[in-house]
């Protein structure tokens, strides 16, 4: 696999990774645009974006979109998230330049009035579906508690009352200067005509007028703070608490992921052996999530209210023997396990699409899979005694609970 790049004079980047060996090709567009981009007033707008850019163009409305899309036979879909919004099709290689027409005609959406209220209705049934799910809305929570006053801590989809209070001509004009050609992505990973594709993403997009970008933001800086939040009809106690972890460029990140795995992956680790396994919680987990400018490694928990106490006593003890060193045979357990998901998501068109996504939005260099595998295999006991010298584990931390306590009983 090797990648390559190429620039249009409005500043849109093409970025190429080729496969040759397979028949099958993932295209789309990231726009360099999040929940974290969005001033206050409007949060929630990219999500809402992203819906309004499959509701109609200036060549084809919703319903002839959905046709092209269905004769084209493409798997297809977009997601929003704090630092981006991603669009793709999953295609077989001979029909990438149709596949290329139409996602490049959904980002010059005419975000059309008739469909635009009826569209904010929907994200508004979306979040009130989220609120009613505590295991859904807690890393959210997390993020915003964390990062409390940046816009990093702004919920992606955004409050009833902020979405309900965006007029299209408000979004009309985040569209215009976020999805500006330079502050987009065009993505093809698989098997294709690298010469072809720069000719018809040229064709398709090559009018598009840049805009200035406007400034970078200042990394946030990490608050440590606990809210219980009593929570009517839900039964079980969902706590999560996080605390500050390098961002997903940093080199130690990838330490960061399987010190998270050898903590608490859903077998085989410590919080699995320790609470799982001896039925104390439906789910007790770790995991890594890495930003463009910061990171945090954060723990979520399921419980019965009665077991919070001593689940969360567990816990402090686990993340208090990580100092004490890591059991080898276990960490390579989590590095091989860690390998296979990488090696098996990197043939899938659409998970690759989604990876080299990911390290693009937060300016992390690409690479290889040999490459990334290199990475995991250099973790070692001495390389995570080293992280967490540098960013401890078991300090204060950010913590949000939501269930039926009232408050915190540990």
């Amino acid at each position: 696999m090797a990648f390559s790049t190429h620039k249009l004079a409005n500043g849109l980047q093409l970025v190429f990774e080729e496969i040759p060996r397979i028949r099958s090709a993932a295209t789309g567009f990231l726009a360099n645009t999040g929940s974290r981009d969005e001033p206050a007033q409007l949060a929630g707008v990219s999500h809402f974006l992203e819906h309004m850019c499959f509701k109609g163009t200036a060549k084809r409305d919703w319903r002839q979109l959905s046709l092209d899309v269905d004769d084209l036979g493409a798997m297809w879909n977009a997601y929003t998230w704090w630092e981006g919004t991603a669009y793709f099709h999953w295609v077989q290689s001979e029909r990438i330049h149709d596949s290329i027409d139409i996602l490049s005609d959904m980002m010059r959406s005419t975000l059309p009035n008739e469909e635009f209220d009826m569209e904010k209705k929907v994200i508004l049934e979306e979040i009130a579906m989220y609120n009613d799910r505590p295991d859904a809305i807690i890393f959210d929570e997390l993020i915003q508690s964390a990062f409390a006053g940046h816009p990093l801590g702004q919920s992606i989809l955004g409050t009833e009352e902020t979405v309900g209070g965006i007029q299209r001509d408000e979004m009309a004009d985040y569209f215009d200067r976020r999805y500006a050609p330079n502050n987009l992505t065009f993505i093809v990973t698989g098997r294709f005509d690298r010469n072809e594709v720069i000719r018809t993403v040229e064709s398709c997009c090559g009018d598009w007028t840049s805009h200035p970008a406007d400034p970078n933001q200042t990394p946030p800086e990490f608050s440590s703070s606990s809210t219980v939040r009593h929570k009517d009809g839900v039964a079980r106690e969902h706590v999560a608490f996080a605390v500050p972890a390098p961002s997903a460029r940093d080199t130690s990140s990838v330490t960061a992921d399987l010190l998270a795995a050898y903590l608490g992956a859903s077998t085989n680790s410590r919080l699995f052996w320790s609470i799982i396994q001896k039925g104390l919680a439906d789910e007790a987990s770790a995991d890594y999530y890495g930003f463009s400018d910061s990171g945090l490694f954060y723990l979520y928990l399921s419980v019965d209210p009665g077991n919070a106490a001593r689940v969360m006593d567990i816990v402090r003890t686990e993340l208090k023997a990580l100092g004490n060193g890591i059991d080898t045979d276990a960490l390579e357990r989590a590095k091989t396990k860690a390998a296979t998901s990488l090696v098996c998501s990197g043939q899938h068109g659409l998970h690759r699409f989604s990876q080299i996504v990911g390290d693009l939005s937060t300016d992390t260099p690409l690479k290889s899979l040999d490459e990334h595998l290199a990475e995991i295999d250099g973790v070692s006991a001495d390389s995570i005694s080293a992280y967490l010298s540098e960013y401890p584990v078991d300090i204060e931390p950010a913590l949000i609970a939501l269930g039926p306590l009232d408050e915190a009983t540990w």
